[in-house]
């Protein structure tokens, strides 16, 4: 990469960074908030050289979207769409496809009928960190992301094990 295109994508790292912290000290609406992320990833698209870049650039702005949708407590229907995306475009490395299924883990109390999507891909995770060495510091930082969301999901009353039927509508399957 040359050094020309390293300065930009620091350009591209910063500017995404401080418009975030601007759209979050706004306190903007959920739809206000989507709109200027998509906004903000089209315009340094544009500023990309090749399809890979822009891919990036996209797949870069899914964990912001992602996160947001679960801090504020998205349905499905607006949650569902964002994490259908982000896995249609992959994840730009190993900690946001760890950000992404944490946050669809945790968010499960809004639908907890996704649960075994939910704990799939978390389980997917996991078994990519278990093939990093057990003293890299994203082995340790991931698993411990894991165990966090397994705990948030576990004190909602969601296990890897809990399906929902209409016969047994809020209870965990044996």
């Amino acid at each position: 990469m040359t050094r020309a295109r390293k300065e930009w994508w620091a350009s591209v790292a910063k500017r995404r960074d401080e418009h975030l912290i601007k759209l979050l000290k706004a306190n903007v609406p959920w739809r206000e908030f989507e709109e200027v992320i998509r906004a903000q990833e089209k315009e340094l698209m544009r500023e990309a050289r090749t399809p890979a870049e822009r891919l990036h650039i996209q797949r870069l702005s899914m964990p912001v979207l992602i996160t947001e949708a679960y801090a504020r407590r998205l349905k499905w229907a607006e949650f569902g769409p964002l994490l259908r995306r982000c896995q249609r475009l992959g994840f730009a490395d190993i900690t946001h496809r760890i950000e992404v299924a944490c946050c669809f883990v945790q968010a499960l109390p809004s639908f907890p009928e996704k649960a075994p999507q939910a704990f799939a891909m978390l389980d997917g995770v996991e078994q990519t960190l278990k093939r990093i060495r057990k003293s890299h510091y994203l082995r340790r930082e991931g698993m411990q992301g894991i165990a966090h969301a397994r705990a948030v999901a576990a004190s909602a009353g969601l296990k890897p094990d809990w399906k929902r039927s209409p016969g047994n509508a809020g209870q965990r399957s044996a």
